[in-house]
Parts: C-alpha cells; sequence; structure tokens
C-alpha cells in the first residue's frame, strides 16, 4: 500500500482576499500568483459574476477558512470593502475564520484609530448618509483586525523586498492551512463539529497556531507582570531556545493591550539593530508609543517626556540577544515612564542588568515552563496526524508517545518532528525515532539550537561541549575540570551558559537537555578554532571504531594535535588495539582521555582489549582529567606531565605505583585507585597538597600508608575496603579527613586514629580486638561502624565523650558482651544495631529510635525501662530465642519485629500505651511465636481494638487529614478472628447488606481480620503479602471498589542459621496465623456518597481476601470486619478501659454468628 504522503488537492476558495482595487494590478497580482502557484484556491471579487448581490460575497466568505484584509492608503474609500471587512470579523471572532491582516504602506496604528488621509476617507461617508451604526461597525472592524497579528510593508522606510515580502505571506498561509483539520478543508466550513470534537480551548489554540498549553503559560505571566497592580513592572521572559517566547509574547499583547492607550508591541529587535542600527531603536519605540510616524530619527526620550508621563504605557519587547539593546531603549527609563505600566522583554538569556538605573526599577523574570507530557503529546499530534484519521493515529500512539519523551516537552521540536513524520509510514517512524538519541534532525540542529550555540564566545563554547561530556556530574568537579583562567571565571562561563539555557544546575549537578546533549556530540566532532588549540572531540557513540580511530590520529598529519577529548568504551570495541609508544605523543591540546566499559562498572567481565608492548611516551601537560580502565602498564609514563592533572583514575589496573618520582600535583583533587591488586605504595602523591578523595578499595598489595600522607591537608575521603593486606595505620593527623573505610581490612588488628575531625569511620569485618583509648575524644564523630569484629570484646571507657555519635553499629560483634553505663548520657544517639552479640543489658539511651537486638541468644527479658524511651520508633528482637517476656512499649514505637522467638510466651497488657493525639502508622510482627500463651493473644488482639478506636478518634480530630492508608497492622500464631470484629466468614470472601446511613460522619475506618493457613511443605515460599478487594455499590447503582494491604511475611533467614552439622536450619511458620489491619477508608466512601441520588439508601458490600503467593499454596481460612466509628466521648489512656460493644448495624438477609449480627 502506498504511504499516505500523496499530495492531495486543495479545495476550491480557501483563502479570501479583502482589498482596495488600487492594488488589484500591482501587489495584489503578484500575492495571487505567488498563492496559486502553491496550489492554494484562492477567491478575489474579479471570480464573481457580475450584476450579482454583495451578499453573494458574503457566501464566499463563509466557504472560505482563511481571509487576507490587505490595507492601503485609500482602503476605506470604498464601502464594499469595509463591508466585506465587517463580515471578516464577525466569522474571525466566532472562530470560524483566521483572518491574516497585511499593511501595505499604510500604519497599523493608522488603521486601528483610522488617523490621517486613512480616517479623513472613512468619515466622509458620514456626508454620504451612512447611519451611525454602520460607521461604528466598521470603526470596530477597523480595529479588531488591525490588532491581528500580521504583515507590514513600508518600502520606503523598510526598504524590503516585495517578492520577500510576499513569500513570507505565502508561509504563512500554508501554515495556517496544515494546522485546519483536513475534512474542513475538503468539506466546507464543519466548525460546530471540529468545537464539539475537540474543545472549546484546543480550537481556539489551533486557530492562532499557538502552543497546546498557552493559556496557562499566560495566566503565569499575567501573575508575574501583576497586569492588573498598581505598581510598575519590568518582566524579563527566557527559556530555551524554541521554546515559544515569541508565541507568548504575541498572545499576550493581545490579550491585554485594550488595557492601555500607549502600547506597543515590537518584534524582531536584533533584526531591527543588524539592519538599522542600534541608535534607532528608541526612536522607533517613541513612534509606536506615540503614534507620529514624523518623530525625527535623532528624537529623544527629552523632548516627549511630558507627553509619556501623562499615561500608563504596555510595552512589549520580542526578539533581542544582546542586553545592549534594551539599555539603549530604556535609558533614562525612571524619568519618563508613569507609575503602573508594564513592560515584558523577550530574552535569549537571563540578565541581571538589563535595566539600567537605581534599584527603584525591579526586574522580574518569567521563565517559559517545557511542554508537561500531555500538552507536548497534543502538540506533537497537531503537526504529525491528519484530524480525521483517527485510525492510524491510534497505531502510531506507542511512537508518539516515544518522541514526545525524546523532545521533553520542546514545543518547536515537537513541531518539528511532527512535521517530518507526518504522512509517513510507521516503520519510517520507528527507524526516526531510533536515530534521534545518535542524530539530531538538521531542522532542530539549524533552527532551535545553532543559533544560540553561534552567539556563544569561544571560551563558552569549548566549555559547553567540554560539559556535555561531564553531563550530570557535581558541580564542583566540573568546575575544578574547566578551571583555566581562575575559579571566578570558570563560574562566570557556567553562568554565562547556564543563563543562556544551555546548561541547568539541579541537585548540585550540572545538567543538560537531552536535545543540547546531542547537539554538543555533533559539533564536538567537527569543532575547530582559530587560534590553532584542539577542539576536536572524539568519543565512542560517534564512531564504534575508535581503537582504530587512534591508528588513523597518529598516522594523520599533525598526529592528532586537534583532539581535545578522547572518550573510548572498551566494551563496544569488536577488535584488540595495540598502542605504540608514540600514540599521544603529538595530542598536546588533549584535555580529557577516557578509556572505560559502559557494561560493568565492577569489572565482573573484564575486557582487557588494549595492549601497550613497549613503554607509552605520555609528554602531555593540558590532561585534565585521565581514566583508564585496566591500565597495563606496572606505572604510568614518566615523560607524563601532571600539572593540570584534576581527576585520575585507574582501576582494575596493573600499577604497583602512580609514578617513580615526586611530581607536582598542584590541581589534582580526585584519585581512584580501586582494586588494583598489585599497588604496593601510594610514593608519588606527597605533594598532592589538594587532594580530596583517595579510592584504595580492592588494593589487596597495600601494606600500609606513608608518612608523608600528613601533608594531604585537604583530604576528606579515604576508602581502604577491602585492603586485605594492611597491617597497620601510620601516625599521622589528617586536619580535614572526615569519612574513613576500613572495611573487611581482616589484617588490621590494631586501629590508630589518624584524624581528630572524622564525622564516619567503618571498621567492618577487620581484626581489631579494642578500640583505642583516644577513641573517645573523636567529639565530632557521627557514625561508627564495627560490623562482623568478631574479635572485638568490649568497648572503651569514657565512651559517652563522643556527644555527636548518632549512630553505633556492632551487627555480629559475638563477642561483644556488654555496653559502658555511661552511654545513658549519650544525647544524639538514636540508631543503636546489637544484632548477633552477646549483649545482656541495654543502657537507658532516652534519645534511641531504632534498637536492633535480633539473634541475641541471651536476653530472657527486656528492661522495664523500654517503656520510657518516648523517641523509640523500631525495635527489632527477631530471632530471639530464649526472650520469654515482651514488656510495655513506648507509645511511639512504629515496628515491633518478634519473629521467631520461639520462647515467647507473654507480652505486656497493654502491650504499649496509647496516646490521646496518636496518628501514627505501627506494625507489630509475632509470626512463629508459637508458645505465645492465650493470654498473650487476648492481649494482641485487645491491643489492637483500642488501637483501631484510637486512630479512628485522632484521625476524626484532624479532620482525616493526611494519614497513610494501613494504620495499623500486627500479626501472630492463631487460628480464630478475634470476638470484637462483628462480621465474620470462612473462607477468603464476605458479604454483607448494610443499612442506609451506615457511612454516617463518625465513621472513619475499617479493621480486617484474616486468618491464613501454611502448608506443610514450605520450601520455596519466602515472601506473600494479604490483600483486601473492598467493593460498596448502592440500590441506585453507584458503585466503588478499592483494595487494601493486610499484611505481609518475609522468610526471616540468618546467615548463621546452621545446625550442628553444618546445614542450615529449617525454620518454618506455624501452620496457622492470624493478621490484622486497621485501615481509613472515608476518602474513598465520600466517592460513593456524591455518586447516590438518595442519602437513605441501603448498600451491599463485599469483601474479597488473597494472597499474593505465586505458588497459591498458603489460604485463607476466614476473614473478619469491622467498621470503626470516632467515638463521642474522649478516650482514656489506662489499661483499665472496657472494650466497647460492636456498633449495631442493621443487616438483612443474615445467620446468626455472635452479637446478633448477621454471616451470608
Amino acid at each position: 500500500m502506498a504511504a499516505s504522503s500523496t499530495v492531495r488537492s486543495v479545495p476550491k476558495h480557501q483563502v479570501f482576499l479583502n482589498f482596495r482595487g488600487e492594488l488589484r494590478y500591482q501587489f495584489i497580482s503578484h500575492l495571487a500568483k505567488a498563492l496559486t502557484d502553491k496550489n492554494i484556491q484562492i477567491f478575489i471579487d474579479e471570480d464573481a459574476e457580475k450584476g450579482q448581490p454583495l451578499s453573494n460575497l458574503f457566501k464566499e466568505i463563509e466557504k472560505s477558512r482563511i481571509a487576507l484584509a490587505v490595507f492601503s492608503k485609500l482602503y476605506t474609500e470604498s464601502n464594499w470593502c469595509l463591508d466585506e471587512l465587517e463580515r471578516i470579523k464577525e466569522r474571525t471572532k466566532a472562530g470560524e475564520l483566521k483572518t491574516i491582516p497585511i499593511f501595505y504602506n499604510v500604519d497599523p496604528k493608522t488603521v486601528r484609530y483610522q488617523t490621517g488621509e486613512f480616517g479623513d476617507a472613512l468619515r466622509k461617508n458620514e456626508k454620504r448618509g451612512v447611519t451611525d451604526d454602520k460607521m461604528e461597525n466598521w470603526k470596530e472592524a477597523l480595529a479588531y483586525v488591525s490588532n491581528l497579528l500580521g504583515f507590514e510593508f513600508d518600502g520606503k522606510r523598510y526598504k524590503l523586498n516585495e517578492n520577500t515580502f510576499i513569500n513570507k505571506i505565502v508561509n504563512e498561509v500554508l501554515q495556517a492551512l496544515n494546522k485546519i483539520p483536513l475534512e474542513e478543508r475538503t468539506h466546507g466550513t464543519c466548525v460546530e463539529h471540529a468545537q464539539n470534537s475537540r474543545g472549546e480551548e484546543q480550537e481556539e489554540e489551533e486557530e492562532a497556531g499557538q502552543i497546546c498549553g498557552l493559556k496557562q503559560r499566560l495566566e503565569e505571566l499575567a501573575e508575574t507582570v501583576d497586569i492588573h497592580g498598581v505598581e510598575t513592572r519590568i518582566v524579563q521572559v527566557v527559556g530555551m531556545p524554541g521554546i515559544g517566547k515569541t508565541t507568548l509574547l504575541k498572545a499576550f499583547y493581545n490579550e491585554w493591550y485594550s488595557r492601555f492607550f500607549r502600547r506597543v508591541l515590537l518584534q524582531n529587535i536584533s533584526g531591527i539593530v543588524k539592519q538599522w542600527g542600534l541608535e534607532r531603536l528608541p526612536v522607533m519605540l517613541l513612534r509606536e508609543l506615540l503614534g507620529n510616524d514624523d518623530i525625527e530619527d535623532d528624537g529623544t526620550y527629552e523632548e516627549y517626556k511630558e507627553k509619556l508621563c501623562k499615561e500608563k504605557v504596555f510595552i512589549v519587547l520580542d526578539g533581542t540577544s544582546d542586553e545592549t539593546h534594551i539599555q539603549v531603549i530604556f535609558e533614562s527609563l525612571r524619568e519618563w515612564i508613569k507609575k503602573g505600566s508594564k513592560i515584558v522583554i523577550a530574552t535569549r538569556a537571563v540578565s541581571r542588568d538589563l535595566v539600567p538605573g537605581d534599584d527603584s526599577m525591579i526586574l522580574h523574570t518569567y521563565f517559559v515552563p517545557l511542554l508537561c507530557y500531555r500538552d507536548g503529546l497534543k502538540h506533537f499530534n497537531r503537526y504529525a496526524f491528519d484530524h480525521q484519521n483517527k485510525h492510524d493515529r491510534e497505531a502510531f500512539t506507542k511512537v508518539s508517545k516515544e518522541v514526545v519523551r525524546y523532545a521533553r516537552g520542546h514545543p518547536q521540536v515537537l513541531k518539528i518532528l511532527g512535521e517530518e513524520l507526518r504522512g509517513k509510514p510507521l516503520p519510517y517512524w520507528i527507524e526516526k525515532l531510533d536515530s534521534l538519541p545518535q542524530k539530531l534532525s538538521p531542522s532542530i540542529r539549524d533552527r532551535v539550537l545553532q543559533v544560540t550555540y553561534d552567539e556563544l564566545s569561544q571560551e563558552q563554547k569549548d566549555a559547553f561541549l567540554d560539559i556535555a561530556f561531564f553531563r550530570s556530574h557535581d558541580l564542583v568537579y566540573v568546575k575544578s575540570l574547566l578551571d583555566s583562567s581562575g575559579p571566578k571565571a570558570t563560574m562566570s562561563t557556567i553562568d554565562a551558559l547556564k543563563d543562556k539555557f544551555m546548561i541547568y544546575i539541579s541537585d548540585s549537578r550540572v545538567e543538560m537537555h537531552d536535545l543540547l546533549y546531542t547537539f554538543a556530540m555533533e559539533v564536538g566532532s567537527e569543532a575547530y578554532a582559530k587560534d590553532g588549540r584542539g577542539r576536536h572531540r572524539i568519543w565512542h557513540r560517534q564512531n564504534k571504531n575508535n581503537g582504530d580511530m587512534l591508528d588513523k590520529l597518529r598516522k594523520r598529519k599533525g598526529g592528532g594535535t586537534s583532539v581535545r577529548s578522547f572518550f573510548l568504551d572498551l566494551y563496544d570495541m569488536k577488535n584488540h588495539v595495540t598502542l605504540g609508544r608514540d600514540q599521544f605523543k603529538k595530542m598536546r591540546h588533549l584535555r580529557y582521555l577516557k578509556f572505560y566499559s559502559s557494561h560493568c562498572p565492577q569489572e565482573c567481565e573484564p575486557k582487557e582489549n588494549i595492549h601497550i608492548p613497549d613503554e607509552l611516551e605520555l609528554p602531555l601537560k593540558e590532561v585534565r582529567c585521565l581514566h583508564w580502565l585496566n591500565f597495563p602498564k606496572d606505572e604510568l609514563p614518566q615523560d607524563f606531565i601532571p600539572e593540570n592533572l584534576v581527576d585520575l583514575k585507574l582501576p582494575y589496573s596493573k600499577i604497583k605505583q602512580i609514578w617513580n618520582d615526586e611530581k607536582a600535583v598542584p590541581k589534582l583533587r580526585w584519585v581512584d585507585l580501586n582494586h588494583s591488586s598489585q599497588l604496593d605504595t601510594l610514593s608519588g602523591l606527597s605533594k598532592a597538597r589538594n587532594l580530596e578523595r583517595l579510592n584504595l578499595e580492592g588494593c589487596t598489595a597495600l601494606k600500609t600508608l606513608p608518612l608523608d600522607m600528613q601533608k594531604m591537608e585537604s583530604l576528606v575521603f579515604l576508602n581502604l575496603k577491602g585492603c586485605t593486606a594492611l597491617e597497620s595505620l601510620p601516625n599521622i593527623d589528617l586536619k580535614s579527613l572526615k569519612t574513613l573505610i576500613l572495611s573487611n581490612c581482616s589484617s588490621l588488628k590494631k586501629f590508630v586514629v589518624i584524624s581528630k575531625t572524622l564525622c564516619a569511620l567503618y571498621l567492618d569485618g577487620s581484626a581489631i580486638k579494642k578500640l583505642p583509648t583516644d577513641m573517645v575524644k573523636q567529639a565530632r564523630l557521627v557514625k561508627l561502624s564495627m560490623k562482623d569484629c568478631k574479635k572485638l570484646a568490649k568497648l572503651p571507657e569514657g565512651f559517652d565523650k563522643m556527644k555527636d555519635l548518632q549512630e553505633l553499629v556492632c551487627s555480629g560483634c559475638s563477642k561483644l558482651s556488654s555496653l559502658p553505663d555511661e552511654m545513658k548520657n549519650m544525647k544524639c544517639l538514636q540508631i543503636l544495631m546489637l544484632d548477633g552479640t552477646a549483649i545482656k543489658e541495654i543502657p537507658n539511651i532516652t534519645s534511641l529510635q531504632r534498637l536492633c537486638l535480633s539473634g541475641n541468644d541471651t536476653i530472657i527479658l527486656l528492661p522495664g525501662y523500654i517503656s520510657l524511651l518516648s523517641q523509640l520508633k523500631w525495635l527489632d528482637l527477631k530471632h530471639c530465642k530464649n526472650l520469654l517476656s515482651i514488656p510495655e512499649l513506648p507509645p511511639n514505637l512504629q515496628c515491633l519485629d518478634a519473629h521467631g522467638c520461639e520462647s515467647l510466651r507473654t507480652v505486656a497488657t497493654p502491650l504499649a500505651t496509647h496516646l490521646p493525639s496518636e496518628q501514627i502508622h505501627s506494625t507489630f510482627i509475632f509470626t512463629d511465636c508459637h508458645k505465645l500463651d492465650r493470654t498473650a493473644k487476648e492481649g494482641i488482639t485487645t491491643y489492637a481494638q483500642r488501637k483501631c478506636q484510637f486512630l479512628s478518634d485522632a484521625l476524626k480530630r484532624c479532620n482525616e487529614g493526611f494519614a497513610p492508608e494501613a494504620l495499623f497492622s500486627t500479626c501472630f500464631p492463631g487460628c480464630e478472628v478475634p470476638s470484637w470484629f462483628c462480621h465474620e466468614a470462612v473462607g477468603s470472601e464476605l458479604n454483607l447488606k448494610l443499612s442506609p446511613h451506615w457511612n454516617e460522619n463518625r465513621f472513619v475506618g475499617i479493621a480486617l481480620c484474616v486468618v491464613i493457613s501454611f502448608p506443610n511443605d514450605q520450601e520455596g515460599i519466602n515472601s506473600f503479602s494479604v490483600t483486601c478487594k473492598f467493593k460498596l455499590e448502592s440500590k441506585d447503582g453507584s458503585r466503588i471498589s478499592f483494595d487494601r494491604l493486610v499484611g505481609s511475611w518475609n522468610r526471616h533467614g540468618k546467615k548463621s542459621d546452621k545446625m550442628a552439622n553444618g546445614k542450615k536450619q529449617d525454620k518454618k511458620m506455624s501452620s496457622e496465623h492470624v493478621f490484622i489491619c486497621y485501615t481509613r477508608c472515608s476518602n474513598n466512601i465520600k466517592c460513593l456518597e456524591e455518586q447516590c441520588s438518595d442519602a437513605c439508601t441501603p448498600t451491599t458490600t463485599s469483601l474479597e481476601f488473597g494472597v499474593t503467593d505465586e505458588k497459591a499454596r498458603v489460604e485463607v481460612l476466614k476473614c473478619g470486619l469491622r467498621l470503626v466509628y470516632a467515638s463521642d466521648e474522649p478516650q482514656k489512656t489506662n489499661s483499665d478501659v472496657t472494650d466497647t460493644t460492636c456498633e449495631e448495624i442493621e443487616c438483612q438477609h443474615l445467620t446468626p454468628i455472635r452479637n446478633g449480627d448477621y454471616n451470608v
């Protein structure tokens, strides 16, 4: 089948020409020919049959979709023209016609206000007997149409070429026709159908060729301008190239110009300056504001200050790329502008000195946003599809969404892509989409991005292209790489790029729009400069055979002197590459050299495909960034000059030392040598005084650190994780060190304090037996982790002196049996991890928020003061196999996990104190505590009931504000639904009929209960969730449904759960467990209430419980429901409160089960 790109015949009478006869054989004949040459059907009055009434011309206007109103000096002498214009205005206002005014050797203001000879000719009609009403209609039509966006031709003033002018008009007509739905173009005017099918707002936007979402932008801009306010306000409108600033300003001017007596929309300021010079701008503005074309070219604001100060002005300026343009226009602005004036300026870059003068002239900024996804898709569809071809649009939907995602809401890019894809078959769309990240459309590159790039200085261009190679990196890192003229100059360059929207800063990272990133990659591969310095960038996405490119560069004339950066993805290389000794010798301008792998940064599948058989020459001194994965030599070349080196990264390398001699590295800040397993010395870094981060993880041959590390006064991060040969630390003091990682340094038996400024210290898996006594002097330490230090037996005295310590991790320290009692004085300690230890007593640390004791076999009872830990939110007691009882818990506890406490028999009654104002999500887990006695289980269910009631009251008091859906949940071994659940059923389904008004205003939430059964064979069941689908349907047919999570379970395995014979213990859940949860659903119920036509309506409800065990072996035995209402009386918090009875809810056709309630 042929593609749908066939040229369609253009229907008759698409464009109606309204003009005065004196132009018929001049301008109009040329315009008509240009339109018909483009296959555009037009109507001019000479096509009408002679002797026909004027009403026939009105019919031709009715048939047309576009009107060109050509105003000339003698236009108002023709009543015929004016009557046509009146009809054109009516249809344009009704949205049935797009009208484009053309001002041929006549000023738009002359037409708008009917001044001079143009107005005199109009007023002569009054003497000819034209009625006042008719005159008023003509004036309104002239004012309305002349305020529309159109074209102005003044050959004497601007020396424009008429053919160029006509071509602009024809192009505008073609664009307007493309936006008209095909069925309207083919079958005449179907406006009512179009309005009904597309919506009024969308049609209004399409009529004007506007951007989807324009209405919101206009509202935001009006708010920024403070359009109704009394203060003078100047607003700069800024945004990415092609984001729609011009469209926005035109629409904004048209919406608000009528509120001001003196107003002007001045467009293409840069073009005016280029053609007429900067000095003409003030005069042009004066002429427009005062409506006086006779102002001399050397006229000044001072001459007309008195006249200007009498009226507020509304000035909209567009198309300026240089802030000096605006500064010239607004010279002495505050002296002639009246309070309450509004000035809006669209610029290509953010300016902080746009208006000269004192601080009384406040500059505001409106950033034009990118389109949201919905508006972006609508905008793209407008240009990509014929409106009647809905079937094709559905077939292209998926690809359309991907195109919109690629454009990231950029209006001009969406338009260009839509136009390029329109009428093309689906395979072409897919091919185009696949190519976009690699190669920009020429139209996008030339029309959207190239203009702004060309306006950058050479330094800014260099920085922009460099940043593209380090997109999403930290701002400090990028600044360091670019720092060639000092930090202030570098930041100035970055700010300039940010102000021009070539980059942006997000979360302290330098980011770039995907389009600009692709553009930079393309430009970088072609870049050059007249100064002869290297500008050429090579990276793997441009050329998959970059390995061959190295050889070509060496052989090419100049030997790669033009190369500024070389990035090579080793994973993408198909062949092995052998580097000659002089491979990089002539790349004297090389700044960034990076050999890396995009497949796996941890080198799980090492790919060593670069070989250097001889010594490598690297006499380069401009290099800022040197990354070389699997560097194959035992040290860097001796002729390498690292005086500009900022970042050195040699992971998984073969180096034994970085370089042999001491070298000056004044700018070196980051060194990463991770998993360089042969590295045995750090000699050569003694002069790295500005080094901030040193990563030596996995350097298994490194036995000690050199004493001259003392000179690294800027070092803040030192990672020695997995340095298994490291035996000792030197006696040094690193003055700035904040983080020290010694995890899995299995040969390190003694820890020595090497810095007094540490904030985080990791000793996990080391062989230390004790901490040094001066360790307690680490007053700034926030985190101390000693996980799996199997030989650690105790903590030093005076531990409480570490007053800032917030997290202490002793997990797996199996010999640690006690904690210093003075730890109770620690006021900042929030997290205490003691799982897998032999701790018997825990100090009363009132600041604790998280306490982990899981796997502790020595604890029998928890201390009674645990209920006083008001900050405690998480208590982990998993697998404490000798724990017998749980005391009263603190009131703010959110999670108690007692899974697998196989000796646990009793819990406190009440389990925890209720707070009257509590609204806390909490989960209490007692799974596999199969020795819990009957009293304990009743205590848990009683607590759950009271908790539900208290939460309901709290929700009601706060007007049900924000709260998690599942506010409380618990689970424990059992096989019965607690008696306080008013409704119960066997199996997984529960059906009820609720009486009218059951959800009256005290109703807040529901309590759900499920009894589940595990199979005897539990192998393969690692986790599951219990859910409930809740359905409500009223008698009048209104219905809603929603899902809730009742509870979940995960297999809590321990690596140390071994039997004597070495086999893993088989820990199985008891066969039956009870899950209870309380959840709010009042907002869902309100949806049902809004649908119901009669408030007094019975409601049918059904609950279906399910288990998300993928093997479907967990069975729901029973289920229950309780509707929870807020209490009328304040709830008590002590334990002697008696339980309330179930709410009396009338249910019909039910069989009794308990408390007079019914079951289906």
